[in-house]
């Protein structure tokens, strides 16, 4: 991408420039911070004390000048590092080449990378690099520059540092904590505004003037130091103008002195100046040979070498190169417009035809704009947007497009099909369906073949966006036809038109098909570029290894510039659902909270809905979450697409609602969702996805034991799956038919679909599905267990099944009750039999129950009869507790095990001579296991924001104390004390990291938590302290320190720590400070 060279100079330095000490001593700190943000208004000289910064101090610097046409990654990246080389002539070669090749819509990921590549290269430079950004104000409401600098910030190496000069200061979320940590240095309006002395220093040294004191103070009361108020006032002294006349006319606000002083000022101009500067008003930046050519003179040179030398708010940019003060400019411009429209018009005219006679295309179209010159713009837009569009510049691109009536687009077609590419990103589908339907209409008119081919293809996009293969295919063959048919568009236009036809080919789940027309548009030398088409392909045919990979890959070689896959083919997208489809339920949740956040800042609507459904997915395989977070990603993403009205990408959200209803056993409202997704899926003729909705409607009917109404799917869905090519969704149905099967006491049916399904799942590589939850598996993995004990026993591949119920931990077993165990035992006790608890009345005897919270209290050991007899029935003679202990036994046995065959052995409760116990081969998911696990990963883990999230995730299991109904029995006492020690351990450490974050509040919540468990815990008081003494509430904190003092003596007999002494020292001394203040 070309870059202007005058946007990358340091502004030269006028000899009558004021050298401000006060200000100078601050700028010269810069080296000891990694940023420095200089924020005000206009017209406070920022820029100008810029330049005399690097000046004066002879600071080998990068200067960047931002300009409102910046305001797209690409374009203010390229304009970066091109200042960054002009210092620095080795940096950056790579992150160019990649701006170079960067599809038009950059990820957030390609954002952060891109980041990292700069960090990279800077750090490993070694010298120091000072890169100036002015004019930041011009960018700011940029998302992806805004997310590009917080990176950076983020990881900054220590020889970078970043001067920031804007207008306004930027939302950065970092900024805070770098002001905390002494990493920011602030110049506000504050140091800018010039001092008393200052302004007497100004008008003696630019412009000559000897001031009276009075007249000083008018002044300064006047402009309250704003830099250019002071000039002007100057430029009206040096005209021998009175200050009494000065100020008479003025209003009082700085706002109305402007206006006054910037009209006096150009008033006393003789009138071939005022002329000049009125008519080089519509210029960004002027040079003569431009002022000669639009205004018809010769010797613009030379006037504006006059205008700089009277300091008339006009300076050199570059060597030859002129630029007023924005505000004059502002006024100049808005006052030849309003007093001369015809000239104004006819100089922007002027000026845009110029322009395209130098190429330079978007100044054309900025002059073409400001008259309102449609038709021009429409020219140029139809012969260059594409260009537009490719480096990036959609933003300007849709606002440009947005001023052009329709009846001009219709004469200059082109148009309607860039603003059908604009839409069609930003999920506007039935808008950009319109625009390119125009544009088709407005080509076809002409006989322009090339350009009804593009339109057709735009349309074709839209339905492959939304996975409408049907429509989809009559548009591609209507574009193929044209393209085939035209010999000036080449072999390569057709080819990617194929690929294409390909990646619809899939969508209907033709896989075979789609391979051969793949095959052919690479015969014609066409390289698929996106190979997201390839991984779609592998995806749909059960390759789902193979598709990770090539996803991967691409995720991992953006350098190499590719473009990006778009809609539901955004690969973290692609990548979730796989991740969903092979168990990987945090994997899953990562990739689509990054492709939700990916489609809020690109503004493509479909995009985060998209998202949204791989999180609900996600959602359901982690345990951590209750179902109703899938569901409201579900019902989010099904709202998007209302809103949108693409009825066909409600299919998959439908699909994930008829899996969760059937898990909850509401099987009504599963069938229903299944019904309304299959619908859409059929209407579309989208095979794939239809089969995969029948094999949810058939696991949902298989829960509710309505077997047949199963088998009806299954054998539908498996047919299916077949003509698609899919070896992961034929598995499937073949597991669950066998499951069917084998709930059905079918015993040929079962052995014949079991191996089959064993054969399958070892041909595909697909293990994963016995070991970990996935979208399609069963609830409950212990599912598999007894299904593998019965495939086992009927000889079905006998080496394989052995091998698989070793590897799971289930070999030597001859029966399996096939569900997990789950037991909540902190804050109140509850099991539940798989996803059925047992309620109160369903432990037929008191002493069942405790005699298993007895057992899980000793998990991991196998307990003595006798000792037995001596927690539970301590007061009984050794017969009685016996008997007592054998009917207590048998009874939680038939809790446990309610459908056990008799004399089977039971499977929960292990004895080992006389010796009883959990068996250590049965699942159980305890509650307390788990929160000592996550509370040991929060403390040990060293990242701050993950170690945030597993405490607060451990917390929120700690309900209140382990088994409270038993606090009181010896030998339940050892493990309440030691899980409330990890509650207290965890909550301290969360408080402590949320002080880091100055999260006081939060902070102050979980101290008070720990004394209401513990009174005596030192360190809750220490940051309680510490918290109210940083919130300015001194009393508090005393107050707070009092207490310590009081509990530690009453309960303990001691006094606080020396750490605590210090802190109240602190607050104490903080206290007569600020008296004495």
């Amino acid at each position: 991408m070309p870059v202007i060279k005058t946007k990358l100079m340091v502004p030269p330095v006028k000899e009558g420039y004021i050298r401000r000490a006060r200000l100078s001593a601050k700028m010269k700190a810069v080296a000891e911070y990694p940023l420095c943000i200089v924020e005000s208004g206009a017209g406070y000289g920022k820029s100008t004390a810029l330049a005399l910064f690097v000046h004066d101090e002879k600071l080998p610097c990068s200067w960047y000048s931002i300009s409102s046409e910046d305001d797209d990654i690409i374009p203010f990246l390229s304009c970066l590092v091109a200042s960054v080389r002009l210092a620095h002539p080795d940096f950056g070669t790579e992150i160019l080449s990649i701006l170079e090749q960067l599809d038009r819509y950059v990820k957030e990921e390609e954002i952060r990378s891109l980041a990292s590549l700069f960090l990279n290269e800077a750090a490993l430079h070694g010298e120091n690099i000072l890169l100036i950004l002015d004019d930041f104000h011009q960018v700011e409401h940029s998302y992806t520059i805004n997310c590009w600098m917080e990176t950076l910030l983020e990881h900054i190496p220590p020889n970078l540092h970043l001067i920031i000069s804007s207008r306004s200061r930027p939302g950065w979320k970092l900024l805070k904590k770098m002001r905390v940590t002494d990493k920011l240095l602030e110049i506000k309006k504050e140091d800018l505004v010039l001092s008393r002395d200052e302004v007497e220093l100004l008008l003696n040294e630019l412009y000559g003037i000897s001031i009276k004191q009075g007249d000083l103070d008018r002044i300064c009361l006047a402009t309250e130091g704003w830099v250019i108020a002071v000039g002007m006032i100057g430029q009206q002294l040096t005209d021998k103008k009175s200050i009494s006349n000065l100020f008479g006319a003025s209003s009082g606000s700085l706002a109305d002195l402007f206006q006054y002083l910037v009209t006096e000022v150009f008033a006393k101009q003789p009138p071939l100046i005022q002329q000049f500067l009125e008519q080089t008003s519509i210029f960004d930046d002027m040079t003569e040979e431009l002022c000669n050519e639009v205004l018809g003179i010769a010797g613009a040179g030379a006037m504006l070498q006059q205008l700089t030398e009277k300091n008339l708010f006009i300076h050199k940019v570059g060597e030859k190169v002129y630029r007023y003060h924005a505000l004059f400019k502002e006024f100049l411009e808005k006052q030849l417009k309003a007093g001369q429209p015809h000239s104004y018009r006819l100089l922007n005219e002027r000026c845009a035809r110029h322009f395209v006679r130098s190429l330079q295309w978007d100044d054309a179209l900025k002059h073409f704009e400001k008259i309102g010159s449609t038709e021009e713009m429409a020219s140029i837009l139809s012969d260059q947007g594409l260009r537009m569009l490719e480096t990036g510049k959609l933003g300007s691109l849709s606002d440009r497009i947005a001023g052009i009536p329709g009846q001009t687009k219709d004469r200059f077609y082109p148009v309607w099909f860039l603003e059908g590419e604009v839409l069609r990103y930003r999920s506007s589908y039935q808008e950009a369906e319109l625009a390119y339907d125009r544009s088709a209409t407005g080509a076809d008119g002409k006989k322009d073949l090339i350009w009804k081919a593009r339109a057709l293809e735009g349309k074709a996009r839209i339905y492959l966006d939304t996975i409408q293969p049907h429509k989809a295919e009559r548009i591609l063959s209507q574009a193929i036809q044209l393209k085939e048919g035209d010999i000036r568009g080449g072999r390569d236009e057709p080819a990617r038109l194929y690929h294409l036809l390909a990646e619809n080919l899939i969508n209907a789940g033709q896989a075979a098909k789609a391979e051969k027309w793949m095959e052919r548009a690479e015969s014609m030398g066409h390289q698929m570029l996106d190979k997201s088409l390839l991984a779609r392909l592998y995806l749909r045919t059960g390759k789902l290894a193979e598709s990770r990979k090539i996803l991967m890959a691409g995720r991992k070689t953006k350098s190499e510039g590719k473009p990006l896959p778009k809609s539901h083919r955004e690969t973290d997208l692609l990548l979730a659902l796989i991740e969903a489809f092979t168990g990987n339920g945090a994997e899953a949740k990562k990739l689509s909270q990054e492709g939700i956040q990916q489609g809020i800042s690109t503004k493509a609507p479909f995009v985060e809905a998209c998202g949204w459904i791989r999180l609900g997915h996600a959602a359901q395989l982690l345990g951590e979450y209750d179902s109703a977070l899938a569901e409201k990603c579900y019902r989010t993403s099904l709202d998007i697409m209302d809103r949108l009205e693409i009825e066909r990408g409600k299919a998959e959200p439908l699909m994930g609602l008829c899996i969760l209803y059937g898990e909850r056993n509401d099987y009504s409202k599963s069938m229903d969702a299944g019904k309304a997704g299959l619908q859409e899926t059929e209407r579309v003729k989208d095979m794939w996805l239809s089969s995969l909705i029948l094999i949810s409607m058939g696991i949902s009917s298989a829960y509710g034991s309505r077997f047949g109404e199963a088998d009806k799917h299954f054998d539908l869905a498996s047919s299916m799956l077949q003509q698609c090519g899919d070896d992961y969704g034929c598995m499937l149905a073949l597991f669950w038919k066998a499951y069917s099967a084998h709930q059905q006491g079918l015993q040929e049916d079962f052995e014949h679909s079991f191996k089959s399904f064993l054969s399958q799942m070892q041909w595909g590589d697909y293990e994963f599905f016995l070991f970990r939850r996935t979208l399609f598996g069963p609830r409950d993995l212990q599912m598999f267990a007894p299904i593998l004990i019965e495939a086992e026993k009927s000889g079905i591949m006998p080496d394989y099944t052995a091998r698989l119920l070793k590897e799971m931990n289930l070999g030597n077993l001859h029966s399996h009750p096939g569900f997990t165990l789950k037991v909540k035992t902190l804050g109140q006790f509850r099991v539940w039999l798989g996803d059925k608890e047992i309620d109160e009345g369903g432990w037929q005897r008191g002493k069942a129950k405790e005699l298993l919270q007895l057992f899980l209290t000793h998990l991991h050991q196998l307990i003595r009869k006798e000792d037995i007899f001596d927690m539970l029935w301590p007061e009984q003679d050794a017969a009685s507790a016996d008997r007592d202990f054998k009917v207590a036994l048998n009874a939680l046995n038939n809790v446990l095990e309610p459908n056990r065959k008799p004399r089977k052995n039971p499977f929960f409760i292990s004895r080992e001579g006389t010796s009883y116990g959990i068996n250590p081969k049965a699942v159980i998911d305890l509650d307390s296991i788990l929160f000592e696990e996550w509370i040991k990963d929060g403390l040990e883990e060293k990242d701050h924001g993950k170690s945030i999230h597993r405490l607060e995730r451990a917390l929120k299991l700690y309900a209140g104390d382990y088994l409270p109904e038993r606090r009181y029995e010896d030998w339940c006492i050892s493990e309440k004390e030691r899980l409330q020690v990890y509650f207290l351990r965890g909550a301290e450490k969360l408080a402590q990291l949320c002080v880091r974050k100055e999260d006081y509040d939060m902070a102050i919540e979980w101290c008070e938590r720990i004394i209401e468990k513990d009174r005596t815990w030192e360190e809750a008081y220490r940051l309680l302290m510490y918290c109210y003494y940083s919130k300015n509430n001194r009393p508090r904190a005393i107050r707070w320190f009092q207490k310590c003092c009081e509990v530690l003596e009453e309960e303990l007999g001691v006094a606080p720590l020396e750490p605590t002494l210090h802190m109240h020292e602190m607050i104490m001394e903080s206290g007569n400070i600020a008296g004495h203040a």
